[in-house]
């Protein structure tokens, strides 16, 4: 009989493949074909049937596709449909049963087609397995797309959890067309594994390796894939595999003689575990003078302008070695030395000095007198502690004079906070910034939006705004969150009626929100600070229909949050003048905001003001606001079955400072704050950093203690987002440990551009009158003698301060920090003490060091007794 959707609806109630297709093959060739129009209907417009909510049914919609369809452009157009990609959802065996059975002679053209179709982002969904097996049916070729390769870079390296991935590559058949897109796709590195994900057996390198070592891959092939990929450049995390692969197949001389030029650029461009590949292969084609000079100076001046010191000494020993080899040409050479005179490690500066000094002799006359004066002209602290130093590790001949050194620029005077950009002044421009804000969630955009949107008059409102709902219907779909809130407040203006569901949820988070101060607000809704502004839009979204009033009262004056007490009265006195009665949060919200001294004149006004609303802010504005909260260093640790400590990290507690008088609603929620005994390594709390600050600009304490946890992860793990601690340097308020523990942990960073956040944050703080230096040096001594923080990257990062005018806070953090850091002799701390040299010659620092003078008086040569003696004898001479 024919077919029939009635007739073959059973199995797909029971989610029945093999049922399914006994009956698809139980029908004749003809009838699938005349039963496929109904199928391409059905897979068009979905099916209503109730069993399509209790499963997707896109697996069972497949095999009726390969069953009826007669091509294979009609089989793909339908199989790559959104709702039916889930190609790990089909059973493989009926699937390939059924087109068996139908003599399908184009399987091997869908496998293609369905291939060309594969997202490069979607490669772990398994898609490619799918479409592997139908070109292995009809012996065919995938194309070569980078969905293609992704999706076989992913099969082959799940097969290699039980199989080592050097059989299972040997196996495929696609080693020999695929691979060689593996090293052309930017970013696929950070997909391959190395020895550190799953030991040898899943290691690329390792594999690709054992494959040319057998001469199953060609080695000269796979070599210049190799060094072509990481002369390309990417992300040091996928140039990691192909690094690991260059050393694993160790090229003779001959072989790195033919990228000679390629490495000496890598030197100075890529990533520092390149960069050393590309040094050590330059100095082996030296040793056996295989490698131009002029390629070898190119990639000494681009070792020498590294950050890396590791590296830029194996710049100077390259050079060094040139210059023994090649002394007829060693002018050039000690020419691209002195580029190094102006390093920002001492160390670094008279190795070039003593490299320069070894092969000064042979150089032309002018460059002698050049480079002479320039080693006079290098600092005091060089020329005074390092002659010592120098002939103990056998560069002869006298010092240079002293000099003073260049003079130190004062610290940059920070600009006054910018005022808030003008209001918004029209719907059209409203509906520019609402679709601004889905790229740019920033705070003063957030805040501008809200304040427009209460309030601008509602002519153009509906040709304006209405279209933004309509293309971005799921941000503002029918969900719990701030966008979705910000819909409905869209929606309240433009008149629309709300759905239930939205209803129920605004109403029970206003009112959950909005209780008495008894009973506290629902601290469920304000994990950090930065929820207050969600409650807000909920707020805003609840009554601007209902209780509309004129002004948005918390709308702030300056990009830091912070607003102007005068305006503050002012706006209440137009809800006065209008009858009607702020919104509650969003008047705590401006009254948290206001500083807390006020003009007199301003006093005098809110006194004035009748309403609750005004008689509320006078009284604030007469306190002086809220309270500073009290903030607690609190030590959180891990300990091991014998009670030893494993890890430690120390962040903040909050108290509420208020002795007596009446507090606000928000006050609970904002200035109460006790952290677990324990760390939460993986327990963060997302806050976004300008709205977090918007919300306490005058209490930067409170603040860091909410974020501490987050920013701590910035130096103990992999966070990675230290916004917010410039933000901190522009608010307002006292320091206190809560601070300066984020700015320890800050210059701690693991990723530079967070440490440079806190530089930036460091001179803010330098720059204003709030004391905090020597607090900063005391957490820094205490997490640096540990290890919980890394004293190597806080010792660059301080370093940029110092260049920056900083040189006076430096010395007073470095003063602080290094009594606690010399007994336990941390890595890293021959840096601290070095630029303590610095910023102590740069300021004239006469002060004793506790425990310096033991270090110093030690013997030997080891790079912590050097620094130590130069710090002494800056302090000292």
């Amino acid at each position: 009989m024919p077919l029939t959707w009635d007739g073959i609806d059973e199995p797909f109630r029971r989610n029945d493949s093999a049922g399914l297709t006994a009956l698809l093959l139980g029908a004749t060739e003809q009838e699938r074909l005349a039963f496929a129009a109904e199928v391409e209907r059905r897979v068009r417009n979905g099916s209503g049937e109730w069993w399509a909510r209790s499963f997707d049914p896109a697996g069972l919609f497949a095999l009726a596709v390969i069953a009826c369809v007669p091509t294979a452009a009609r089989a793909a157009t339908l199989l790559t449909r959104r709702g039916m990609r889930e190609w790990p959802d089909i059973s493989a065996r009926h699937f390939l049963e059924i087109a068996r059975a139908r003599q399908l002679t184009w399987i091997g053209d869908l496998g293609v087609r369905l291939a060309q179709g594969l997202s490069a982002r979607d490669a772990w969904r398994g898609d490619w397995r799918f479409a592997e097996l139908l070109l292995l049916e009809g012996g065919t070729e995938p194309p070569v797309t980078e969905g293609v390769v992704r999706g076989w870079v992913d099969a082959v390296q799940t097969h290699s959890w039980s199989t080592p991935l050097a059989d299972v590559l040997r196996g495929s058949p696609w080693l020999d067309l695929l691979l060689p897109s593996v090293f052309e796709i930017d970013g696929l590195g950070s997909e391959l594994p190395s020895d550190d994900f799953g030991g040898e057996q899943m290691s690329f390198p390792v594999a690709i390796a054992r494959l040319v070592t057998e001469g199953r891959l060609e080695r000269q092939t796979i070599l210049d894939a190799t060094v072509d990929r990481l002369a390309r450049g990417d992300r040091p995390g996928a140039l990691r595999p192909f690094a690991l692969l260059h050393e694993a197949l160790a090229p003779t001389p001959a072989e790195l003689a033919r990228f000679a030029v390629a490495y000496s650029r890598l030197v100075g461009d890529a990533p520092s575990p390149v960069a050393r590949i590309a040094l050590a292969a330059l100095r082996t084609l030296g040793q056996h003078d295989l490698v131009e000079i002029a390629t070898v100076l190119d990639a000494g001046a681009g070792a020498l302008t590294r950050k890396e010191k590791v590296l830029v000494r194996a710049g100077l020993t390259l050079l060094d070695e040139t210059a023994r080899r090649s002394p007829d040409r060693a002018g050039e050479i000690v020419e691209t030395v002195a580029g190094a005179f102006d390093h920002p490690s001492l160390d670094i500066q008279e190795s070039a000095r003593m490299v320069t000094s070894r092969h000064l002799g042979h150089a032309p006359a002018e460059v002698v007198a050049r480079l002479t004066a320039a080693m006079t002209a290098m600092t005091g602290v060089t020329q005074e502690t390092g002659a010592g130093v120098a002939g103990e590790t056998g560069v002869g001949g006298p010092a240079p004079a002293s000099a003073t050194g260049p003079p130190v620029p004062a610290v940059p005077v920070l600009p006054v906070s910018p005022v808030m950009p003008p209001s918004i002044g029209s719907a059209a421009e409203l509906a520019e910034e609402v679709t601004a804000l889905l790229a740019d969630p920033s705070a003063v955009r957030w805040e501008r939006i809200l304040a427009a949107l209460v309030a601008l008059p509602p002519e153009g409102f509906g040709e304006s705004l209405a279209p933004v709902l309509d293309r971005h219907t799921g941000v503002f779909g029918d969900r719990w969150g701030r966008l979705p809130f910000l819909g409905e407040v869209i929606r309240a203006r433009l008149g629309h009626e709300r759905g239930h569901v939205m209803r129920e949820r605004l109403r029970a988070t206003v009112r959950r929100s909005l209780t008495d101060i008894s009973g506290g607000m629902d601290r469920s809704l304000v994990n950090t600070p930065s929820g207050i502004l969600t409650l807000r839009v909920a707020e805003i979204a609840v009554q601007v229909a209902q209780a509309p009033v004129p002004v948005l009262l918390a709308t702030p004056t300056e990009v830091t949050g912070s607003l102007d007490a005068d305006v503050l009265v002012g706006r209440i006195a137009r809800c006065e003048a209008a009858g009607v009665e702020p919104w509650q949060l969003d008047l705590q919200q401006a009254m948290l905001r206001v500083p807390r001294a006020v003009d007199a004149e301003v006093l005098a006004r809110a006194e004035e003001l009748t309403s609750p609303s005004g008689k509320l802010l006078a009284g604030w504005l007469r306190a002086g606001g809220m309270p500073d909260p009290v903030s607690i260093r609190f030590e959180q640790r891990s300990l091991d079955t014998d009670g030893r400590v494993v890890t430690r990290r120390v962040v903040a507690n909050l108290e509420s400072g208020r002795e007596s008088g009446d507090r606000i609603l928000l006050e609970d929620a904002l200035v109460t704050l006790t952290r677990r005994s324990r760390p939460e390594y993986y327990v963060t709390t997302t806050y976004q950093s300008d709205v977090l600050m918007m919300v306490l600009p005058q209490h930067r304490e409170a603040v860091a203690a909410w974020a501490l946890t987050d920013i701590a992860a910035l130096a103990d793990q992999d966070g990675s987002d230290a916004a917010l601690l410039p933000l901190l340097a522009d608010a307002a308020g006292p320091i206190g440990p809560a601070v300066t523990l984020a700015l320890a942990y800050g210059l701690a960073a693991r990723h530079e551009a967070d440490r440079v956040a806190a530089v930036d944050a460091f001179l803010g703080f330098a720059a204003g009158t709030e004391p905090f230096a020597a607090a900063l040096g005391a957490d820094l001594g205490d997490l640096g003698s540990d290890g919980t923080i890394k004293l190597a990257r806080v010792a660059p990062a301080l370093r940029d301060a110092h260049q920056a005018g900083a040189a006076a806070t430096v010395w007073e953090v470095l003063a602080a920090a290094l009594p606690r850091l010399l007994p336990a002799a941390p890595r890293g701390l021959p840096d601290l003490l070095e630029l303590a040299t610095r910023a102590a010659t740069a300021v004239g620092a006469r002060a004793a060091v506790p425990g310096l003078p033991d270090v110093a008086a030690r013997g030997g040569g080891t790079r912590l007794v050097r620094e130590a003696k130069r710090l002494q004898a800056a302090l000292t001479r």
